[in-house]
């Protein structure tokens, strides 16, 4: 393919884009052979290491292979490497223009980064495609990315679809899911996997590797699941054990009989989970090298082994793939797939790394408001400042969106480079925005609620012997100093306890995971409770001013010192706890409340949108990820009075509930290397070594018969509670909506076009369309004077209707994003 490719190209006659490959017509089974390259940005290494020791060779054979094969395309995930190319290669920046305009050189995803999408927020990660998307376009490049390639995340959010969607992307491909097997991973054989009950059955069950997914609020997307792994086809003309990272454990085998061997394998297999004439093999695993000569590799097939299969191969990309299969699309299941647990170590690992990520994100879109509205008001402004990374500003958004990545916000990396370079990076882009901006220093310890310092009644407390009770016009509370300072009662107003047992409760379990997963999710691992502070007496302090109460529980887990800090409040019916926590190794420690009520399921708020969830899936217990806020519900159909419980956290981390009521949440992990039997290290290649006190933050709210529309509006609450608690300040924005449920994200200078970017977010989904009203919050000085829907992208899709200054708009997806033109003062 040597004419320049864009993502326009007709596509309506799947004879005629077969054709653009060259595949007969009577062709009964196509083979996309896709070659990309997998790059963390920094893992195992620095991402100077990386590229040095691995990306620019790659990069340079690559391109010298599509050169020296004009119908060969090899593609890139993401644009942090080839940022660095870019830089660092000047003499090759024409050629590499060249083939991304071509389409040779082919993006599979317009990010930064490949993300993990449990942690991260909403906007980080459309922030991640926006500015990816701005460094191609700022350098010349007309690739406008259609997929969102995922093939290394330990699981991701069912709130994908509602992702893409916002940002106009149609496709995406996925690997790591719950259930499935990936060799080297477990100590266990082929046969025990998928396991039973999970997203890995349930595609084998259907005979699938494509599917549609669709997300919570409805939105839908074209998936492939890489049911072999990412690498499936690394070895198509090697012999040895794995190309991946250079290592020496492979060696060159391009004989025919060879080659012909391996590909009848992969046919064999991929046909098992194929409805559409259509295969995908997969080459791409960690950091390997293009495969030489690869096209004539797949030639000498289509001339050999086509008549023999009816199976003909072609080189060409993940999103030509999934045009392919989109024919056949009525052929595929439709699923709201939730695909996890897959890990669950990661939730909760490096807690410390994950706070730097979630606190810069939130600064900058604080800093992004503010220069919008410097902007409306005819200030000076810089536009496009993600574009070209030249301030101040642009560096920190380049530096948030890269800790989205799978093997950073995840807190995966080992010390050297989590410390060395992944939260120095953080800090620095902290720095520099402490120096820009005015979103002002976040603490490293919680603050007062302020809206409590006046109160009528406020909290009060009494203390009797061992036991202190704080009561405040909703509950009652009592702490027992001989039961480990637990909160042994709570109280509504009516008497009816909601405790069935001690809880705020901290509990360690001794276990052999590691950064990854959790010590129990292996043949061979250990997870075993050790220790709880209510065995032992704690020493149980109050103090109270303006409006506000706080308990200190100071006792011992593991013979080490902790911390409790509860604090009531008088203008709101939640709990804040701040933990304290310092274990030693190889330890998981949760806080644990007691529910009066049996719980049947919990309601999760994660990327993308909201998720109900089981409370166990395959993992005896089941951790999920707590992104900002979940609920434990219990069962109503009774008719009798039951109460759920409510909570929010400051930094991700995960959460565990069973029938009888106990609720867990991560407060601490001290993972170190993943060891199976005590003494085989199962997939750790990084490890942890360097811990310290650890600290967490939540806020719990106890709800009668919580409804979907109360869990939303508590947990929102509680969310920002607890975000006030620890020194975030949520923006003043520019824009106000006439919908509680419809609530703003994001203002800021647009990158595409002029104007102001405005990103809402829907709670009220799925349902339907409901009628907006977006206007300017009341004092701003300025009138808006047109209005765009578009995709977080920023490409306009359709013009919105503006009356009297305000905008109309229906609404009906979690995610929709506005450009708004406006008269300034200075413009008048």
């Amino acid at each position: 393919m040597t004419t320049a490719w864009r993502a326009t190209d007709a596509r309506s006659n799947e004879a005629a884009f077969r054709g653009r490959f060259g595949v007969p017509v009577d062709a009964a089974q196509v083979m996309v052979v896709t070659e990309s390259t997998h790059w963390d940005p920094n893992w195992l290494l620095t991402s100077n290491e990386y590229f040095r020791f691995c990306v620019r060779r790659t990069l340079d054979r690559a391109i010298d292979a599509l050169v020296e094969e004009p119908r060969r395309v090899f593609s890139l995930e993401c644009v942090f490497f080839p940022d660095l190319y870019w830089e660092r290669r000047p003499s090759k920046r024409g050629r590499f223009r060249d083939l991304v305009n071509e389409g040779r050189l082919r993006f599979t995803g317009s990010g930064v980064t490949t993300p993990d999408t449990l942690l991260p927020e909403d906007e980080l990660l459309l922030r991640d495609l926006l500015i990816g998307q701005e460094w191609l376009r700022s350098r010349g490049m007309i690739q406008e990315p259609r997929a969102l390639y995922l093939p290394d995340s330990f699981g991701h959010s069912p709130g994908v679809p509602a992702l893409l969607a916002a940002a106009g992307v149609p496709y995406a491909a996925v690997c790591r899911i719950d259930g499935m097997r990936f060799p080297g991973a477990d100590m266990e054989s082929a046969a025990s996997f998928p396991r039973p009950g999970t997203s890995a059955e349930l595609l084998l069950a259907e005979r699938t590797a494509d599917f549609v997914w669709r997300g919570p609020d409805g939105s839908e997307v074209l998936a492939h699941w890489h049911t072999y792994g990412y690498g499936h086809g690394d070895m198509i003309a090697s012999g040895g054990l794995s190309r991946a990272l250079g290592l020496p454990t492979a060696w060159p085998d391009r004989r025919e009989r060879h080659v012909a061997a391996r590909i009848d394998s992969y046919i064999d297999q991929l046909s098992r989970v194929a409805r559409t004439p259509y295969l995908l093999l997969a080459i791409g695993f960690d950091f390997v090298q293009p495969v030489p000569r690869l096209v004539e590799l797949l030639d000498r097939w289509n001339e050999t082994g086509y008549e023999r299969t009816g199976v003909w191969l072609v080189n060409a990309g993940l999103d030509d793939y999934l045009d392919l299969v989109a024919f056949h699309r009525d052929k595929l299941p439709t699923l709201s797939l939730d695909p996890n647990p897959y890990w669950t170590g990661f939730y909760a690992s490096r807690p410390e790394l994950k706070a730097a990520c979630r606190d810069l994100g939130r600064r900058l879109v604080v800093a992004d408001n503010e220069r919008a509205a410097a902007a409306v008001a005819g200030a000076e402004q810089t536009r496009g400042a993600n574009r070209m990374r030249g301030d101040g500003h642009a560096v920190a958004w380049w530096r948030a969106v890269t800790s989205n990545h799978h093997d950073y916000v995840t807190g995966t990396a080992p010390d050297r480079v989590a410390h060395g370079e992944q939260m120095r990076w953080l800090r620095a882009a902290l720095a520099d925005i402490a120096r820009i901006g005015s979103a002002g220093e976040i603490p490293n310890r919680p603050g007062e609620p302020d809206r409590d310092h006046e109160c009528e009644p406020c909290p009060s407390w009494t203390r009797d012997g061992t036991r202190v009770t704080v009561t405040t016009r909703w509950f009652t509370a009592v702490f027992d100093e001989q039961r480990g300072g637990a909160l042994v009662s709570l109280t509504d107003v009516s008497g009816a306890e909601q405790l069935a047992a001690p809880s705020l409760e901290l509990r360690s379990y001794a276990e052999s995971g590691g950064l990854w997963r959790m010590g129990h999710e292996f043949r061979g691992g250990r997870w075993a409770l050790r220790d709880r502070t209510t065995l032992r007496p704690a020493e149980v302090t109050v103090s109270a001013s303006q409006g506000v109460v706080r308990v200190t529980i100071r006792g011992k887990l593991d013979d080490r010192p902790t911390e409790i800090d509860v604090v009531f409040g008088a203008n709101h019916p939640s709990v804040l706890v701040h933990t304290s926590v310092t274990a030693p190794n190889r330890r998981t420690v949760t806080l644990a409340t007691h529910q009066q009520t049996p719980i049947t399921s919990l309601a999760m708020h994660q990327p993308g949108g909201m998720v109900t969830r089981a409370l166990q899936r395959w993992y005896e217990p089941t951790f999920w990820p707590l992104h900002s806020f979940a609920a434990a519900l219990p069962d109503t159909a009774s008719g009798e009075p039951v109460t759920g419980l409510v909570l929010a956290a400051a930094v991700a981390t995960a959460l565990h509930a069973t029938a009888s009521g106990t609720v867990e949440a991560v407060i601490a992990r001290t993972a170190t290397k993943e060891l199976a039997f005590g003494a085989i290290p199962v997939l750790a290649p990084a490890w942890g070594r360097k811990w310290g006190t650890q600290h967490a933050d939540l806020a719990l709210q106890w709800v009668d018969r919580p409804d979907p529309a109360t869990v939303i509006t508590v947990g929102r609450d509680l969310a920002r509670w607890v975000d006030h608690a620890v020194g975030r300040r949520p923006p003043k924005w520019l824009v106000d909506t006439d919908n509680p449920l419809v609530e703003v994200i994001t203002v800021k200078l647009a990158d595409r076009g002029n104007g102001i970017v405005v990103r809402l977010r829907n709670w009220a989904t799925p349902g339907p369309p409901r009628p907006l009203t977006l206007s300017l919050a009341p004092g701003t000085n300025a009138e808006i004077t047109a209005a765009w829907r578009a995709d977080s992208r920023e490409r306009d899709l359709d013009a919105l209707a503006v009356n009297d200054a305000a905008v109309q708009l229906d609404i009906d997806r979690y995610l929709t994003t506005v450009r708004l033109s406006m008269r300034s003062p200075a413009a008048k």
